[in-house]
């Protein structure tokens, strides 16, 4: 249900701003996931589309081009298969079930298959919302508060709109209650006034839902969207009673690695039951097509039988730009982002769940949408570029015009100019390593060992043996490059760096901790010399009672240390949650 920070590839989940993995406490014993092998890889056969229904144009060599595509990209991201749809506004739709529902059995993942959209969900949940407010139950321009008035809410008042634009200023993943020191949420910023990712502010918002109509929110979602839509047949929860309904789900199986990288051996995951507002739906790629065609026509202006002519545009209304999230030049609206496709405006989400990634793109006025769906999760991975190719095929396809080249599959792992970083770097015991440019990716040559270098979970990361445990931080001087910190331990350019020394203050603060929430996973946390980094994310400053990233001056995201026991902080709570302390 989170979303990915765009090029940076920093995994933002619920909690993933710590820059560890999701299920990361597995490696320290929490039942995340299957543990005992890796799952053997298999190739990906070839697959056609399944056309549902027709229509005037002949799209059959741009499916053919898009079926290619999205083979090669699970090939090259190493992911086990993929459920796919395309559809255009006069009702043409067509499916692809590629690769597998089970790696070991060799099961195919079929047209039939459940697939969690994610914070796909966050669109259905705003134009519930938007269908309350058409009939007077919600203002959303008034405070939520007078609608939900039983939770923990900020002083400074939030309105439904800025939730559903994440510009309300509330942390990412808090629960509603959390264990703050006044047990009350915060915000980081005037509300309005900036764009941050928010799963805390639509479980509120569907937690108002609620209150409002006395019935749950997958019950009102069902009578304001879905039934009018005809896609009642979507799940509104993910429940244990329809686990066979689902493909299994994969994510990498070592979890000690920094970061998730291509290729990586995958493990099967823990099944997650999930009915949070947030992102709690699932769909088969046919029912996903069925929606997004409401969809188009919606954010066409023509809102029945879901909402008014007016909100229906207010919906798909450009709010604040959230390039960071969804890509160059996007801006988000109520529930859903405004992204360009070769300049042309598109609706645009994707989601991510602890073993899930899907992603939709639809271009309203030319009537053609797409969505996609993988059992399986590598870092900040969605299939976005699928989903933006198809657009762009179908686009060319209308128009009878020459199908665009393919994107590189594997363009978001790269670095766009890594020469800044090739050249020798010796560490304090004499080590010695080299990077230097590779055919594909820089590779990093060390140890008696190479290996490339990806941009991953929002660092420079490596499977080479020696140094896969953490990521590389370039160090700067005049912004040039002079080393690079791989852990507590600086490597120096050219020659060995002396190495600063932490005051004890830092050092009982530094260390690895854990939540064993699937959603929430560890943090680990430096001292290097006189600054505190937390791995992913980035130098924390401490601004009184707690502290936040560099960047975050406000504390959208709020770290506080607590419980000292000889010498050294035993707990961090993130933004309300507690982590333990692993190890002395």
């Amino acid at each position: 249900m989170g979303e990915v920070e765009w090029g940076a590839g920093m995994q933002i989940t619920r909690r993933g701003w710590l820059g560890a993995t999701a299920a990361g406490a597995a490696a320290i014993g929490a039942p995340a996931m299957a543990m005992a092998a890796p799952v053997r890889r298999a190739e990906i056969p070839t697959a056609k589309f399944q056309i549902l229904s027709t229509g005037s144009i002949d799209y059959r060599p741009a499916l053919e081009a898009l079926a290619a595509y999205a083979q090669g990209e699970l090939v090259a991201v190493g992911l086990p298969g993929m459920t796919l749809s395309v559809t255009d506004n006069a009702g043409f739709t067509a499916v692809l079930a590629l690769g597998w529902a089970d790696l070991d059995a060799r099961d195919p993942v079929t047209p039939d298959h459940l697939f969690q959209i994610g914070s796909i969900s966050k669109s259905f949940l705003a134009l519930t919302v938007l269908s309350l407010a058409d009939q007077g139950a919600i203002d959303i321009d008034a405070p939520i508060a007078r609608y939900l008035p039983g939770a923990p809410w900020p002083d400074a008042p939030i309105t439904a709109a800025q939730i559903m634009s994440h510009t309300s200023g509330l942390p990412d993943g808090a629960a509603i209650f959390p264990r703050t020191p006044d047990g009350r949420l915060w915000t980081g910023f005037p509300a309005g006034s900036k764009f941050s990712y928010s799963n805390t502010g639509f479980d509120l918002l569907g937690a108002a839902v609620e209150h409002v109509t006395g019935t749950s929110h997958e019950l009102a979602i069902l009578q304001h969207v879905r039934k009018p839509l005809g896609v009642s047949d979507i799940a509104g929860q993910i429940t244990q009673n329809d686990r066979p309904r689902f493909p299994k789900a994969y994510i990498p199986w070592d979890q000690t690695l920094a970061a998730e990288m291509p290729g990586a051996a995958m493990g099967e995951a823990k099944w997650d039951p999930e009915d949070t507002p947030a992102g709690c739906i699932a769909a088969t790629s046919g029912m996903m097509a069925r929606y997004l065609r409401g969809a188009m026509a919606i954010a066409g202006g023509k809102g029945a039988p879901v909402l008014s002519d007016p909100m229906a545009r207010r919906f798909v209304t450009p709010v604040i730009a959230s390039d960071a999230d969804f890509g160059p030049g996007s801006k988000y609206a109520l529930g859903v982002a405004i992204q360009p496709v070769d300049g042309a405006p598109c609706l645009h989400h994707t989601g991510g769940m602890v073993a899930f990634s899907s992603s939709f793109h639809a271009d309203p006025a030319v009537g053609v949408a797409a969505f996609a769906s993988v059992n399986a999760r590598i870092g900040g991975y969605r299939p976005r570029q699928t989903t933006a190719y198809a657009i762009r095929l179908m686009r060319a396809a209308r128009a009878k015009a020459p199908l665009p080249a393919p994107p590189d599959p594997l363009g978001p792992w790269k670095m766009k100019d890594p020469t800044a970083l090739y050249g020798r770097y010796f560490g304090p015991d004499d080590e010695e390593i080299t990077i230097s440019a590779g055919a594909e990716f820089p590779q990093i040559s060390g140890m008696e060992a190479t290996a490339p270098i990806y941009l991953a979970d929002g660092m420079i990361a490596t499977p080479h043996y020696a140094f896969a445990r953490h990521g590389f931080d370039p160090a700067r001087t005049d912004g040039a490059v002079t080393g690079l910190w791989w852990g507590e331990t600086l490597f120096g350019r050219d020659t060995a760096a002396s190495q600063p020394v932490a005051p004890d203050r830092l050092r009982a603060l530094a260390g690895v901790y854990i939540n064993r929430d699937p959603w929430a996973g560890y943090a680990v946390v430096f001292a290097r010399g006189e600054t505190l980094v937390l791995e992913g994310g980035g130098p924390l400053v401490e601004r009184g009672d707690w502290w936040s990233r560099e960047k975050d001056v406000g504390g959208v995201e709020r770290f506080r240390f607590d419980g000292v026991l000889n010498g050294k902080a035993t707990r961090l709570n993130v933004s309300g949650a507690d982590f333990i302390r692993l190890g002395g």
